[in-house]
């Protein structure tokens, strides 16, 4: 749900844009369990004074996928063509739904399939050659997961080998990138290769064709597979996972600057269906007061979160250990079904290793995003 985002973004947002959207989110976030009827009111002022901006179409189709506002009242906010954005894309689509974006733009079977994140095809075949380094950003573990296997992706599509940057201080956990990762990856530390460009490399993930897009979920998808093996011999097992459902929610920064509170109607929703299905359920989160909130819906449901109160935020220069990131990695992957949304980079990425389609919360509307 990072439509919500409290970040001004430079291409295309003005410095009024951003302050009338930020009063939108704000509102929306207190009155997410209640009928959004100020949210709705702002939401169609923005519409109307920034008519070409993608993020209100994006807004608007998950309130009308939460029921918070009709068709009639948003289908005037829906682009004549789908955002180039990918995100956007996946996210307007996957609210709407297939007859609905059928009918609006005409996509096929195929197309919805993608979007949803599913059944994406591979090719390979690639050879290497020009070496090129890439130094990722500081940002949470998975943020920084998910831009090394892009980038790695690009890398192969553009004919080079990839070696990562392990200099300039951008990995932010206690435990050594290269202990946990071994020989996935190679590593130099001189920097005298030629470097990836990190915005170059997101451009190609965010505005992709059909046909690119395809291709990238199918290299991303393998990519997660020698993850998983790779956290999975570092990490302690998660034992007694594999007949539960999990839900992870995540609370500290990312819930402060990217998103919203999911309502609790579609929380206690997946709840209702981990219990049809499965033997036991818990709750993860990043924040101990979210876990206990979230498992007192449901007293049958017990808090597995590690956090202190207050949540994860990241801070730049500052080292924590990532084993409860490892943790709640391994118990999404492993367990029975997995009722996360995954517009956080770790439920994206525990999508991408499960590639599972059909235990996933049908409480979001696609399975997994192609990039956050």
């Amino acid at each position: 749900m990072i439509q919500f985002n409290r970040y001004r973004l430079p291409t295309d947002e003005t410095y009024d844009f951003h302050l009338a959207f930020t009063n939108f989110r704000d509102t929306l976030a207190e009155e997410i369990n209640s009928d959004c009827a100020r949210s709705i009111g702002l939401l169609l002022s923005l519409a109307q004074k920034y008519p070409l901006n993608d993020r209100i179409p994006a807004c608007a189709a998950r309130l009308f996928f939460w029921g918070k506002v009709s068709w009639s009242a948003i289908e005037k906010m829906m682009p004549a063509e789908l955002p180039k954005t990918f995100f956007y894309k996946q996210e307007i689509v996957g609210c709407l739904g297939y007859e609905r974006s059928w009918r609006k733009w005409g996509i096929t079977e195929d197309q919805w399939n993608l979007y949803q994140g599913l059944d994406p095809y591979h090719r390979s075949g690639y050879s290497k050659k020009t070496m090129v380094s890439y130094r990722p950003r500081n940002s949470g573990f998975f943020s920084v997961i998910e831009n090394i296997i892009a980038a790695a992706c690009v890398a192969e599509i553009e004919d080079y080998e990839m070696m990562i940057d392990l200099s300039g201080n951008w990995w932010s956990y206690d435990e050594p990138f290269e202990d946990i990762f071994g020989d996935t990856f190679t590593y130099t530390k001189e920097g005298t290769l030629p470097t990836m460009s990190f915005d170059a490399m997101r451009k190609v993930w965010t505005t992709p064709d059909d046909n690119t897009a395809a291709m990238l979920a199918g290299k991303k998808a393998a990519w997660y597979s020698q993850i998983y093996q790779d956290i999975g011999a570092y990490a302690p097992s998660v034992d007694g996972i594999d007949n539960c459902g999990v839900m992870f929610v995540r609370g500290g920064d990312k819930l402060q600057t990217e998103t919203v509170p999911l309502p609790n109607k579609f929380i206690m929703a997946d709840l209702k269906t981990m219990g049809r299905l499965c033997q036991q359920r818990y709750i993860l989160s990043d924040d101990k007061r979210i876990g206990e909130h979230v498992a007192a819906l449901d007293a049958f449901v017990i808090d597995r979160s590690h956090q202190v109160e207050g949540g994860y935020y990241h801070r730049p220069g500052q080292k924590t250990s990532c084993m409860n990131i490892l943790n709640n990695y391994l118990s999404m992957v492993e367990a029975k079904i997995n009722m996360s949304c995954p517009s956080a980079n770790l439920v994206n990425a525990a999508q991408w290793t499960r590639n599972d389609d059909e235990n996933w919360s049908q409480a979001n509307p696609v399975y997994r995003y192609l990039l956050i």
